[in-house]
């Protein structure tokens, strides 16, 4: 029996890609239950998840080997996500939304932990 690849990913990394999901499917209205179910998902759902990882590549400026393995995927369902993401771009309404997207994520991951509250009681 041929046992299934598998790699080490850092926990760090988990955890971003699954804050760029849950603000994704946040921003776009779309339950994170749908984004997760191991079926086939709907045309929405799919959208939702292309563009969280697009984001994984944009925002973060991960490879896409990196945001396959953080993510769950193989390299080529990334590419091909980021490929279809890129020709949409074209949509202002959709563009400007990246942007924003884009922005927030970037900015939840890049400023340090808050570790100077006081203790509460």
């Amino acid at each position: 029996m041929k046992t299934p690849y598998r790699i080490i990913v850092p926990s760090e990394d988990r955890d971003r890609a699954d804050l760029v999901m849950q603000v994704t499917a946040m921003r776009l209205g779309t339950p994170m239950e749908t984004l997760k179910h191991k079926g086939r998902l709907s045309k929405p759902a799919v959208r939702v998840r292309r563009v969280s990882l697009y984001l994984g590549y944009v925002a973060l400026g991960w490879s896409l080997e990196r945001v396959g393995h953080a993510f769950g995927f193989n390299r080529q369902t990334i590419a091909t996500a980021c490929a279809r993401i890129e020709e949409a771009r074209d949509e202002p309404h959709l563009d400007a939304l990246l942007d924003e997207l884009t922005a927030t994520i970037r900015t939840l991951c890049e400023t340090p932990p808050a570790t100077d509250l006081p203790e509460v009681a």
